[in-house]
């Protein structure tokens, strides 16, 4: 396989350094401050059902996070420290119970940021969490739009990735012409596709499937069969739901395709139970959610400690241990939450729109993915996307994990190229005005 030069936060220990500065930001609690009441952070997401994989493991990030915090004393807002708290709900990725979620932890547990995967479960609740003014936090920053304001979202780096990965695969295998795009029928895919499509066209590819599959699919054999039967040099998932993985991927094996496959997230524990590891080193399986023990990340970093933390908490034999290996999710909902709590101490204010002033004024805010910069106006008519480095990962047949072989910054490729990209989100509806 060729290799592409990484293009900005090259080096290791730029994260690192970064990591471990962002790990001393908070001073320990003086005998003057003021204590005031616990910070409430509600985790509204699927802990059950078949989206729980994008659910489930978050929780154990967010209990790090706060440990990391509430050692230190708590966060300082204004001359008051403030505990946090993590407050959970299971909807199911149902968006009724998204609702009664969200009105729970508000009303219960006076939470003052909600977070979650999004898509319909965020439609349904984010009326009322604006008309309450807390924030609301969703995996996907499809959920964004100017008449959401307190809607910050990012730390899942879908739709930008799903943009990312088809030029950095072109790049590795220049002399691969057509592109086959699959997913299930979902209100976030539709968006996510159409951003994808529109981005690997302008990195070159021909287009020769782009289908969606019921997510009543249990046979997945013909849905294989019609993509493949296009002829694609390569196959992306887009965000393909996490159970729904292993299966596809089971048949692109079991139907002999070997070129290059990616998707927004590939668990790789599970896929392996249904492929060959000497199959699975050979497509790539290319994804855009690292794990925090990738030695990319260096030693010392915010990324080890997390690995540590981890492990002494929730691993093989650990206090809590939760019965199976650190994914790509586990750390996936603390980022934004990071920024939420860098806006509160900035602003020095509960006030959402301080906050928001706050976010929105720093160049950049230090996340465990690494800086983040805040941006969105282009995609979705407002400012209140967090972008890192989008991360590239590859199957390492020696771990037989993934590892980061790509860390690229989406805003210079983007800017170049949005006008066609846009062009082609809106020829489909998909663009947040048109979903209104």
């Amino acid at each position: 396989m060729k290799s592409i030069a990484r293009t900005t936060l090259r080096s290791a220990g730029i994260l690192a350094i970064a990591g471990a500065l962002a790990l001393s930001t908070l001073s320990g609690v003086k005998a003057e401050d003021n204590v005031g009441d616990p910070i409430g952070i509600g985790f509204n997401a699927p802990l059950s059902g078949p989206v729980a994989g994008w659910g489930l493991p978050g929780l154990t990030g967010l209990k790090i996070l706060a440990d990391w915090i509430n050692s230190e004393g708590g966060l300082q807002v204004g001359d008051t420290r403030h505990m946090i708290e993590i407050h959970q709900f299971d909807n199911e990725y149902v968006p009724s119970k998204a609702l009664q979620g969200a009105k729970q932890l508000v009303f219960e547990n006076e939470v003052k940021m909600v977070l979650g995967v999004g898509g319909t479960t965020g439609d349904s609740q984010i009326p009322f969490l604006m008309d309450n003014g807390v924030f609301y936090a969703p995996l996907a920053s499809t959920d964004i739009n100017p008449n959401r304001p307190y809607v910050i979202a990012g730390e899942d780096s879908f739709p930008r990735g799903e943009m990312m990965r088809p030029l950095y695969i072109k790049n590795v295998y220049p002399e691969l012409k057509t592109y086959g795009v699959i997913a299930q029928e979902d209100a976030v895919t539709f968006v996510g596709q159409a951003w994808e499509v529109g981005a690997a066209k302008a990195a070159g590819w021909e287009i020769v499937y782009d289908e969606h599959f019921s997510p009543e699919t249990t046979d997945f054999a013909p849905v294989v069969t019609a993509l493949l039967a296009a002829k694609p040099d390569a196959v992306a998932l887009n965000i393909t739901w996490p159970d729904f993985i292993p299966l596809v991927m089971e048949q692109l094996y079991l139907q002999g395709f070997e070129g290059p496959i990616n998707a927004n997230y590939i668990e790789w524990e599970s896929v392996l139970q249904k492929v060959p590891p000497e199959w699975a080193a050979k497509v790539g399986g290319y994804d855009s959610y690292p794990t925090m023990d990738d030695p990319w990340w260096g030693n010392p970093s915010m990324q080890s400690q997390f690995v540590d933390d981890w492990q002494a908490r929730f691993g093989d034999g650990a206090p809590e241990d939760v019965n199976a290996p650190m994914t790509g999710i586990d750390w996936l909902y603390m980022p934004i939450v990071q920024v939420y709590l860098h806006g509160l101490e900035k602003a020095g204010s509960f006030d959402p729109d301080a906050v928001l002033e706050a976010i929105r004024a720093e160049k950049a805010i230090m996340t465990i993915e690494g800086p983040a910069l805040i941006s969105g106006e282009d995609m979705w008519g407002i400012k209140n996307m967090m972008s890192h480095p989008i991360p590239t990962n590859v199957f390492d047949a020696d771990c037989n994990c993934k590892r980061i072989v790509s860390m690229m910054r989406f805003e210079p490729w983007f800017d170049a190229h949005k006008g066609a990209i846009i062009a082609h989100v809106r020829d489909r509806g998909q663009m947040w005005d048109q979903r209104q």
